[in-house]
């Protein structure tokens, strides 16, 4: 399946599990919005599925402050996409240096580590870790996974060191 198929299909999934969330707990789009700490706009653009993509911030904000949990999210989000790790990887050959400085410095979770056990390709793992990409949420949840981390752990740490700021702070 093509990314922006998949993209589609999570985007709507994330929206039909906001709807849910929202009515499960009684409340109106601003009251739930109050609740996530997500704004009212967004609330409505995520269960009208105008949305391009998950938001890392809000797929968390919404999952823990509406009293849920990243794993049952991520099953209900992520229905088509492999969430499962690479085992037979090969790492890119890298100098005698490079080979020293992996071993040596850079420990057990370099990125060609993590590119290879996630299979998130090279240039996105290059526009997330140095340029203006943004992780999406399944991508920090592979990370998490190839790091040995437990499940959130990542997403609650980034978005706890880089809130989102708003208007006016």
């Amino acid at each position: 399946m093509e990314e922006n198929e998949l993209l589609a299909i999570e985007v709507d999934n994330f929206g039909n599990y906001v709807l849910s969330r929202k009515i499960a707990l009684g409340l109106s789009n601003e009251a739930f919005a109050k609740l996530t700490d997500v704004s009212g706009g967004d609330i409505s653009k995520i269960i009208n599925k105008k949305k391009k993509s998950v938001s890392l911030y809000s797929f968390y904000k919404i999952a823990i402050l509406s009293g849920d949990t990243i794993e049952n999210v991520r099953d209900t989000v992520y229905t088509k996409r492999n969430l499962e790790l690479v085992t037979d990887y090969k790492l890119e050959e890298r100098t005698n240096f490079g080979t020293f400085m992996r071993d040596e410095v850079e420990g057990d979770n370099t990125f060609d580590i993590i590119m290879c056990k996630t299979g998130i390709e090279k240039q996105r793992l290059i526009d997330i870790y140095y340029n203006t990409g943004a992780p999406e949420p399944f991508e920090l949840l592979l990370i998490e996974k190839a790091t040995g981390r437990k499940t959130g752990e990542l997403i609650e740490k980034y978005i706890a060191k880089y809130p989102i700021k708003k208007k006016g702070d």
